[in-house]
């Protein structure tokens, strides 16, 4: 079979082999699969319950015969599962931010007032934080606050630098992190 193909979607290649299996054999028993992978019947039997989770094989009678989802539909689910993780693993990752922080109050304590913890936002820096989470565009996020455009925009520039963000997204994000919103 040479390299694993669908390990970048997180499927070991004995599991990818047993999915291979039931492509080219589809409606087969598991019963004897164990012996053509050279493997324990346990280790076989768990690999195939885990790509039934995953949706890539599923049984449809009374006699255990297994098929293979079509390979769209199980790519498809695959990705769905890797860009859940990669969501998981980029929000393991933001949420570090709390670390910076701690970090900076230990050295609020050692140099007076630099470096000290970041004050919580004022009553129009939270709602224009909900606004950036909720509208789309400026013009109606100041209209909804009832600002101007340029104060509006004024206000996202400030917490953009005060949260040490790159960008809007990543603001509100932080700021969420944080419970600012």
């Amino acid at each position: 079979m040479g390299e694993n193909e669908m390990s970048v979607f997180g499927v070991p290649e004995a599991e990818e082999e047993i999915y291979r299996h039931f492509l080219r054999n589809p409606g087969t028993r598991p019963d004897d699969l164990h012996l053509l992978l050279h493997s324990p019947p346990g280790e076989t039997r768990a690999r195939i319950a885990r790509l039934q989770k995953l949706g890539l094989l599923h049984t449809e009678d009374a006699e255990r015969r297994i098929f293979p989802a079509d390979p769209e539909v199980a790519l498809a689910r695959l990705v769905d599962v890797r860009l859940a993780a990669l969501h998981q693993e980029v929000q393991r990752v933001t949420r570090s931010r709390h670390v910076i922080d701690g970090l900076r109050a230990e050295l609020g304590g050692a140099r007076s007032g630099a470096g000290a913890a970041v004050p919580r936002p004022s009553g129009i820096e939270r709602r224009v934080l909900v606004s950036m989470c909720t509208v789309g565009k400026d013009e109606a996020g100041a209209r909804k606050l009832g600002v101007s455009v340029r104060t509006y925009r004024r206000h996202v520039a400030d917490l953009i630098q005060t949260l040490g963000a790159t960008s809007r997204a990543q603001a509100a994000l932080l700021a969420r992190e944080r419970g600012w919103i």
